[in-house]
């Protein structure tokens, strides 16, 4: 009895916790409305950005745009250099059948330093970019992604007037604003892969916003007051309870986890930039209100956001991110028994499946190869920055998440002699020729590739 009593009083404790620290930031989500949402949209998603391609000039004064307000709202830059960017060189096709070049362009990084912890980061993220001009359309991108840009700079600015007034997070918050995510997730691919200005061991949750502001068509409840959550429990099922928390002492909104399945057909968590949070083991939260007919589209413009909803959604994150930034631990990770069950090739097994692949029957050709002792896979005429790497699975077997294909390679050694014959003698040389195949698996049907020969 006497432990159930205690253990009902550390629940109290922490709900009524729970509720004052969320009750406090109430004041702040406030400063987050429709007028200034729509304020930022209309400006970021009109014709003078061209639709934000990465790397080209409407690109470029996107990111000015976004330097700028964080340096109105007094939000400090968050990379080395003080300049709020993360330059970066990315390569790519532009086009497809283009081949690939050399781009220019950057993220726009700014932080808001925690007061206790400040070496814990809440890295809160969205992309910049859009696909930019077609055949004389531009492609404002208003709910792709315009919508998370613009939600970011509002939650920004709430932390912010909370730090005035003496109410700054106990964990740093980091605002990222990602390029290149429409030519593969590359901006975020670059911060956690090749320079992850806040050390990812010390990033203890990516909020993901991608496409906020609409409602979807196909979905069967009719309800306004929702938006889909995808990941939240995958590495973390504290991060889960934390964000259903978050909800309930706020907004109440309908958190709906329809496509929160790793396996689901659209496979959606693995198209926005928080997949490169997810892969190196960091929790994660998607926050999407679902795709719709001006989805890539030059009619995707800012006469259809719902703002209402905008709003609402957007005080949500700010919420659930005060939740995790000012709690007093730390969010737990789930116990993976299986984490370091793959099978793992050696560096000699791997290299023996790089190559040229073609198959008679498949359009694309493959190129395979080594990248910091993963094998990646990417069609010939492709950059290495749009490469895919793949997982192991068992031995010569493979898999690619993001796009749910699965690849196993067989080697078959062929083995021949030559005999010569001298005055001295018969001298016998043998010698092994392996035959490289790759069986890739799309939907359940499998389409066999030969390795083109050097």
């Amino acid at each position: 009895m006497k432990k159930n009593l205690l253990a009902l009083s550390a629940f109290l404790l922490l709900f009524h916790f729970s509720f004052g620290q969320l009750e406090g930031a109430i004041k702040f989500a406030k400063s987050i409305n429709q007028d200034d949402l729509k304020r930022h949209l209309i400006i970021y998603s009109s014709d003078e950005f061209e639709g934000r391609d990465t790397g080209s000039e409407g690109q470029r004064k996107a990111v000015e745009y976004l330097r700028e307000q964080y340096k109105a709202i007094g939000v400090e830059a968050g990379d080395p250099d003080k300049d709020y960017f993360q330059p970066m060189t990315l390569n790519f096709s532009p086009r497809r059948g283009e081949p690939a070049k050399d781009v220019k362009t950057e993220n726009v990084i700014s932080i808001i330093k925690g007061k206790e912890i400040p070496d814990e980061y809440i890295v809160i993220t969205s992309h910049l970019d859009h696909v930019g001009v077609d055949n004389g359309q531009i492609y404002n991108g208003a709910d792709d992604d315009g919508s998370g840009t613009v939600a970011m700079l509002e939650i920004a600015e709430a932390f912010k007037l909370a730090e005035m007034e003496g109410n700054g997070p106990r964990r740093s918050v980091v605002f990222l604003h990602v390029t290149g995510e429409e030519k593969g997730l590359l901006g975020s691919r670059y911060y956690t892969d090749k320079d992850p200005i806040y050390p990812l061991e010390n990033t203890v949750v990516n909020l993901n916003m991608d496409m906020i502001g609409r409602i979807d068509p196909t979905r069967v409840a009719k309800n306004r007051d929702y938006i889909y959550l995808i990941g939240t429990d995958h590495d973390s099922q504290e991060l889960h309870d934390v964000s259903e928390e978050s909800n309930k002492k706020t907004l109440n909104m309908t958190l709906d986890y329809r496509f929160n399945d790793v396996n689901d057909p659209n496979r959606f968590y693995y198209r926005s930039d928080h997949y490169n949070f997810a892969k190196n083991g960091i929790p994660v939260i998607f926050y999407f209100s679902g795709t719709h007919e001006d989805y890539h589209q030059p009619t995707d413009t800012v006469d259809k956001i719902e703002f209402d909803l905008l709003e609402m959604r957007t005080q949500l994150i700010f919420y659930t991110a005060w939740n995790i930034a000012n709690r007093e631990n730390r969010l737990s990770l789930n116990n993976e028994e299986d984490n370091n069950s793959s099978y793992k090739h050696s560096e000699e097994e791997l290299k023996s499946f790089e190559g040229i692949y073609v198959s008679e029957t498949f359009p694309l050709d493959f190129k395979l190869f080594l990248l910091d002792n993963k094998l990646c896979w990417v069609p010939v005429g492709g950059s290495d920055e749009q490469s895919l790497m793949l997982d192991e699975i068992g031995e010569g077997k493979f898999e690619s998440k993001i796009t749910g294909l699965e690849l196993e390679f067989r080697l078959k050694e062929i083995k021949n002699e030559i005999k010569t014959v001298s005055q001295r003698g018969t001298v016998v040389k043998k010698f092994s020729k392996f035959d490289k195949k790759m069986i890739l698996t799309i939907s359940g049907n499998k389409i066999n590739f030969e390795r083109k020969e050097d």
